[in-house]
């Protein structure tokens, strides 16, 4: 997954150097939750808490603030928990935080919680690198939405997008196949290498989508952006919103949940309109799973922040990042959902766009890693 950088203030607290457990032994409460695999069973929610809160830190990676409001949801986390968040956001591709908890296997500064996209979680599940846990709303969550080992769970989706600056474009596209006009000419970009990040993985499956082929076809999303970049209209950076802000990257595609942010900070800044439409050619959705680390550093706070996370309160400070998140038709059957965010939702009925299965994605990763490099070149 690459996450786009959509704001550049820093995160709520990032320390460095930091070790598990007072770099000793693992403590027993540690040791305690390392093996739990809900709260009750870990002995209670109190006790949750007070072990968490004397681990005392979050490490995560990644997490930018406006990416799905992640922000505001460390900042509740820490301020309801009293917990130091360490959040490295010098990289966000999937691949890098599973590379993070390989490399760093019994270290204090590996990470405690992975957002990564479903391809990689499941790669990590069969690598033995993440812990069976569920957390009290488990039961909320539809089954198509979580592993069958209990290793990670879908929190949040949205749908494919095509965003564009007004201010520097005449003639917004609307659709994949509007991209290949010769006017757009070194305007189009895409988050992130579709090779590393789910993103960019998606933006290819939509452009197959587009292009004649299916989920089952991806090669054609793949030949969409070779002749893409042949006619020069694709910018081979990975777009953010300072690259919309400078004019370098005028039409991007992307999550809808992450352009409608830049879509808002754009005109507050500088009165541009980033007009956002979801493609009729090219529909595709597709929701993140979160997964705690089997060898976290602490894991009673990564327990702590996945209950939260799943939460009411946790779901609906996604919602306010304008995503989806995946208990949100259990929340509007009970009552809890943040309203004001729910109508700010690009899609106010949840996803509807088609999202393609573990086996469609395993398959597909091999045909986009092997042929997207020369595709571009």
């Amino acid at each position: 997954m690459t996450r786009t950088r959509i704001m550049f203030g820093s995160a709520l607290v990032i320390t460095l150097g930091l070790t598990a457990c007072g770099d000793g032994e693992e403590s027993e409460s540690s040791a305690n939750w390392r093996e739990a695999t809900s709260v009750e069973d870990g002995g209670g929610m109190d006790q949750l808490i007070d072990d968490a809160q004397a681990e005392g830190t979050f490490n995560a990676m990644g997490l930018y603030d406006d990416w799905a409001n992640y922000g505001g949801l460390l900042e509740a986390f820490s301020e309801t928990y009293d917990i130091e968040i360490n959040n490295d956001q010098s990289t966000g591709s999937s691949q890098d935080l599973i590379n993070a908890v390989v490399n760093r296997e019994g270290q204090g500064d590996s990470l405690d919680y992975l957002d990564t996209g479903i391809s990689f979680a499941d790669e990590a599940d069969e690598d033995g690198l993440l812990a069976e846990y569920y957390p009290e709303t488990y039961d909320d969550i539809p089954e198509e939405f979580r592993s069958e080992t209990g290793t990670w769970i879908n929190h949040l989706g949205g749908t494919m997008a095509i965003g564009c600056d007004t201010s520097r474009v005449d003639d917004c596209p609307e659709n994949f196949s509007d991209l290949l006009d010769e006017q757009y000419s070194g305007m189009v970009a895409i988050p992130g290498d579709p090779t590393t990040g789910e993103s960019g993985f998606m933006v290819v499956h939509a452009a197959a989508e587009a292009s004649g082929g299916s989920f089952d076809d991806v090669e054609p999303g793949i030949e969409f952006f070779n002749e893409l970049s042949a006619m020069g209209n694709f910018v081979p950076v990975e777009a953010n919103a300072g690259t919309i802000e400078t004019g370098e990257t005028p039409i991007v595609i992307n999550w809808d949940y992450l352009l409608q942010p830049i879509a808002d900070d754009l005109e507050a800044d500088t009165g541009a309109v980033l007009d956002i439409h979801l493609p009729e050619d090219g529909q595709v959705s597709s929701f993140y799973a979160a997964s705690i680390n089997d060898d976290a550093p602490h894991p009673a706070v990564a327990r702590l922040f996945y209950e939260f996370l799943f939460s009411d309160e946790g779901q609906n400070l996604l919602l306010e990042g304008y995503v989806t998140p995946v208990r949100l038709d259990a929340m509007i059957e009970a009552d809890s959902v943040n309203q004001e965010a729910l109508v700010a939702l690009p899609g106010q009925d949840g996803i509807e766009a088609p999202q393609p299965t573990l086996d469609q994605r395993e398959a597909n990763q091999e045909v986009v890693e092997s042929l997207w490099t020369e595709a571009i070149q």
